[in-house]
Parts: structure tokens; C-alpha cells; sequence
């Protein structure tokens, strides 16, 4: 018997309850996308800000399989649906579901489909991945003392090094405290005016420009639906702010989403110290896995217990603009890899803040 696929594109804000209930089971059924960035929550908050997310809606036989969320750019081409802060994607589905994502393009009129942190687990999208990444997180489903016995074993030094920082802190400073959840979003304005600092001393394009995504991130901050949460941690020293995390929660897991620091403690390393803060009251929060998004610094190879892979790739159904696209992550990759990747790196990341500085007064705010 012949299976009928067909897929319906919705805008994310229109998702009927009954949709939204398929969606949450798809998820639960499927370990792989615990991450709250597949929660239907992040999608409709994002929605209700950013124009043009959409959701395509797969279908098989009559009974749906798979929703595919992300946002209609220019030249009908899908990204992720919040940009840059989209730390994980994938098709949301039961465990080995499969599909033909040429035709779901074809059926929603899409040109192409452009990810970048694509659990790679998904094997029907692998011919499709063009680069690997790892995504690092600590597993606490033993409790702290049980990663900080691992941690000890794998990096002793430098968690020594954050414990004697924070030691030294409370000696020369003030005391620490540490706030593992508020809603005051006069932290949450911290955090961004830090960050975009952060971004402008490292010469990259600001992200948090685009207008929608300070109300965005003040929306999902108020968001509190099932199983999703948003979860902002800061520590103080003495009554000063030092150190901030913007958090994602889905049940038992924690994204550390946004972080930053105040740089008058840079020296003691606070954002090491609230990371070390937040693992430590996991148990008592019933979180037992924080992601700490894709990347290699030290600290997250030091402190992380495993690693989730995830691609960079496409599906393009405009060869010469497929072909091209796909040249540039291999060179990326290829440089990333050599010698040549840190300077090469860096030139490409000062090549393109500026042209997002002269681009600026040309922002659509899509």
C-alpha cells in the first residue's frame, strides 16, 4: 500500500490546540528532542514577535508525523526560527521517522532549508549535512557531587581555579549570593546591554538589533506553559550584579541560552562561577541535563559530562545557489580545522561586522 504524504503550511501563531497537543506528543515520544527549543511554546513565543514563522505540518495518510518550524526569509528560503538564537533544530518527530524534504519544500513553496544546529540523529536529513559541530552538556542525573567527581578527574585544575576565584572574590569584594530564578526584568536588560558590549569588544554583528528580539526575549521571560519555562540565574556580589544566565527549561532540561558577566569581575571569572552555582542546585530544581550550546571553549570541554552533534547544512532546490552555499561551509570547515583557522576566523568575523554595521540602516527587522 502507496503512502500518501502531504504537507500544510501554517503560520506558527494558528496552531490549533489539537495540533499543539500532536506536536508536545511527537516531542515526548522522542528523547532525542527534549531540548525546550523543540517545545511548541518556544515557536509561538517567538511567533508572537518575529513575522513570517511558519510551521510545516507533515502529514501521512491522514495522521500528522512531523512539523517542521522556521522562518520564511527572503526568496522563500526556511531558516531557523529565531535566528541565531536557535541553538537546536530538527524535524519535530517520532524516533526514526522519515521523510522526503524535498517534496515538504516543494509542497510549502520553499526554495531552500537552511539549519546550522541540526540534531544530527535524524538520519533521514543526513545526505543533507554538510558539517559537524558539538553541542556539550552536563549530565546531573547523579547529582552534583557525582559530576563534580568526574569534572575533578578530567579537569582538577581549572575547577580548583573557580572555586579559589570565588573564594577570593568573597575575601576582596563582598560576599556572593546567587539567584537561580527571577523574573525582574531589569536583569534581563542587564544581560543584553552586557552582551551587545560583549559582541561590539569582539567586533561581531549584533544580533539583538533585529526588533524583534528584545520583545521576544522579554515575552519568552514571561512564558510559563506545560512543561517549558524560561529560567534567568544571576549571581551578586554584595548587591551588584556579576554574572547572568537567560535559560531555557523543558522539564528536566536546561539550556544556558544567553550568559554574560559584568567585566569589572572579569579577573574571577563569574561566569564560571554561576555555571558551577547553577549545576549545583540542578538536583534540588529537578534538572538533571544542562546543554551548554555548540562550541569548544575550555570551559565547556572541561566542565561537560557529553557532547549532542549537530550539523550545518541545507536542502536547496536552486542548484547553482546550493552548490555555492555548500562551498562556503567546507571552507569554513576546512580553515576551522588548519592552522589557519583562528586568524582566518577572526578576519572572516571583522569582514562581516562590518558589513552588518554598513547594512544597518537597511534592517527590514525580519
Amino acid at each position: 500500500m502507496s503512502l500518501r504524504t502531504t504537507t500544510t503550511i501554517l503560520n506558527a501563531n494558528s496552531l490549533t490546540a489539537e495540533l499543539l497537543d500532536r506536536w508536545q506528543h511527537l516531542q515526548q515520544s522522542n528523547a532525542a528532542l527534549d531540548s525546550p527549543f523543540f517545545n511548541s511554546s518556544f515557536t509561538t513565543a517567538v511567533a508572537a514577535e518575529r513575522g513570517h514563522v511558519e510551521v510545516a505540518v507533515i502529514e501521512r495518510n491522514g495522521a500528522v508525523t512531523g512539523f517542521l518550524p522556521y522562518c520564511r526569509e527572503r526568496s522563500n528560503i526556511a531558516t531557523p526560527v529565531a535566528a541565531s538564537f536557535t541553538d537546536f533544530q530538527a524535524v519535530i518527530s517520532a524516533p526514526n521517522a522519515s521523510f522526503d524534504m524535498r517534496r515538504v519544500l516543494q509542497d510549502g513553496r520553499l526554495s531552500a532549508w537552511h539549519f546550522d544546529h541540526l540534531v544530527a540523529s535524524q538520519e533521514s536529513l543526513t545526505p543533507f549535512h554538510w558539517a559537524y559541530a558539538a553541542s556539550p552538556y552536563m549530565d546531573l542525573s547523579q547529582g552534583f557531587d557525582s559530576h563534580l567527581k568526574r569534572c575533578r578527574q578530567s579537569a582538577g585544575k581549572e575547577l580548583s581555579e573557580v572555586f579559589r576565584k570565588g573564594r577570593k572574590l568573597e575575601r576582596e569584594v563582598a560576599p556572593i549570593r546567587f539567584e537561580a530564578e527571577t523574573t525582574d526584568e531589569r536583569v534581563l536588560d542587564t544581560l543584553i546591554q552586557w552582551k551587545r558590549q560583549q559582541l561590539t569588544r569582539q567586533q561581531r554583528a549584533d544580533c539583538f538589533r533585529q526588533s524583534w528580539v528584545l520583545p521576544m526575549l522579554t515575552r519568552i521571560l514571561n512564558t510559563h506553559t506545560g512543561t517549558f519555562r524560561p529560567m534567568l540565574s544571576a549571581v551578586y556580589v554584595g548587591e551588584e550584579l556579576a554574572s547572568i544566565n537567560f535559560g531555557l527549561r523543558n522539564g528536566e532540561v536546561l539550556h544556558g541560552w544567553i550568559t554574560a558577566f559584568n567585566s569589572k569581575f572579569r579577573k574571577f571569572s563569574p561566569g564560571l562561577i554561576l555555571m558551577i552555582k547553577l549545576a549545583e542546585v540542578a538536583s534540588s530544581l529537578g534538572i538533571t541535563r544542562i546543554d551548554m550550546g555548540r562550541g569548544d571553549e575550555s570551559f565547556k570541554r572541561n566542565f561537560s559530562s557529553g557532547v549532542t552533534c549537530v550539523a550545518e547544512g541545507a536542502i536547496d532546490r536552486r542548484f547553482m545557489a546550493g552548490t555555492l552555499r555548500h562551498s562556503w561551509v567546507r571552507i569554513k570547515e576546512l580553515l576551522r580545522r588548519t592552522s589557519l583557522g583562528t586568524p582566518a576566523t577572526n578576519l572572516l568575523r571583522k569582514l562581516r561586522y562590518a558589513g552588518e554595521r554598513a547594512s544597518h540602516s537597511l534592517d527590514t527587522g525580519r
